[in-house]
């Protein structure tokens, strides 16, 4: 578990490598968009078919999921400690998640918090420098 808080800057330090992924995903996505509007605005033809209906589908998707990685996630490695909201956690096919969640309804996955006695751990760190659990 790399979670540390520094003194200095009232800040949360998480190292797990989100934010690159996070980018990934993104830059992912973008591709995946572009791609679709290029196969679905094809001016030689104006036949609808199965397959431009498919594009306009995964061109949906990659919206939806462009939305949430750039509004809803975070991928901050130093979080200040003044934006923190809480912990929290979600169950996804069976196992817990857990987050920090943010202002404005934003998150910051943990992927290094995997236990209840890691999640009890990044609590101890948060009550013992004042921010709110």
């Amino acid at each position: 578990m790399n979670i540390t808080y520094n003194d200095q800057d009232k800040t949360i330090n998480v190292k797990d490598g989100l934010k690159s992924h996070l980018f990934l995903m993104k830059f992912l996505m973008i591709v995946t968009l572009i791609n679709s509007v290029v196969n679905v605005y094809d001016l030689n033809s104006m036949n609808f078919t199965y397959v431009s209906a498919l594009w306009i589908v995964l061109g949906i998707v990659a919206a939806l999921f462009l939305y949430n990685f750039t509004v809803k996630k975070s991928g901050l490695e130093k979080i200040p400690a003044y934006q923190i909201q809480g912990l929290g956690e979600r169950v996804f096919s069976g196992r817990k998640k857990y987050f920090i969640v943010l202002e404005k309804g934003r998150t910051r996955d943990l992927l290094d918090v995997k236990t209840e006695a890691d999640r009890k751990k990044v609590e101890q760190i948060f009550k013992k420098n004042g921010i709110k659990v």
